[in-house]
């Protein structure tokens, strides 16, 4: 039944397939105030940065139903959204066009070095990539495919993983640093979530 309904979804025009997707977030950030906050203040911080600007790239990491509507917030002002994942079945919730099925431990061999404008991995860390040595592999890989002065965000729980900072997970050209009016660290309320954002530095 499921299927049948997504596939009767594909035939209606793009701004009623979006409509529909926001009418299902919204249901769904009520349960999940981590998804309120990348709506309503990281993707907007971001939008304050070249982050997101026309013809920025932009790579998003790990794919899920719920993750399709990002992709063409992601793209309003102009930018082209690629996304990567390790799950080929995910393949159906990623990026049309523009999906890689691939390993994020190995985005150097994926895609061309200082390559993106901005890098979003939320929900990745600690959920898949678990060993603190393959995080700290991530940290390396986002380091690698971001362009200097691009933005990277690590979405992560504080009940799936150590924290990154303290346990030197973080990648040395990756920058701790805070966008316009959103922190470089932020504390989810009401679950274990965090976000953490990083400028990768110039002379790296």
């Amino acid at each position: 039944m499921i299927g049948i309904l997504r596939s009767i979804a594909r035939r209606l025009p793009a701004p009623i397939q979006i409509w529909g997707r926001q009418i299902v977030e919204t249901r769904r950030i009520s349960r999940c105030p981590d998804r309120a906050v990348l709506l309503e203040r990281v993707l907007p911080a971001l939008r304050q940065t070249r982050a997101l600007a026309n013809n920025a790239k932009v790579l998003w990491i790990g794919c899920r139903a719920y993750t399709t509507l990002y992709y063409d917030l992601i793209e309003q002002n102009g930018a082209e959204c690629w996304s990567i994942d390790i799950e080929p079945e995910v393949q159906p919730f990623g990026r049309r066009g523009r999906h890689i099925t691939g390993d994020m431990l190995k985005l150097e061999q994926l895609f061309p070095a200082n390559h993106f404008d901005a890098v979003l991995c939320n929900g990745v860390l600690g959920w898949g990539v678990d060993d603190p040595a393959d995080q700290a592999r991530a940290f390396a890989a986002l380091g690698a495919v971001t362009k200097p002065e691009g933005w990277v965000l690590i979405g992560w729980n504080t009940d799936r993983m150590a924290d990154p900072l303290q346990f030197g997970v973080a990648e040395p050209r990756l920058e701790h640093a805070a966008l316009p009016g959103f922190p470089a660290r932020y504390v989810v309320e009401g679950c274990t979530h965090v976000y953490d954002t990083y400028r990768r530095r110039a002379d790296a």
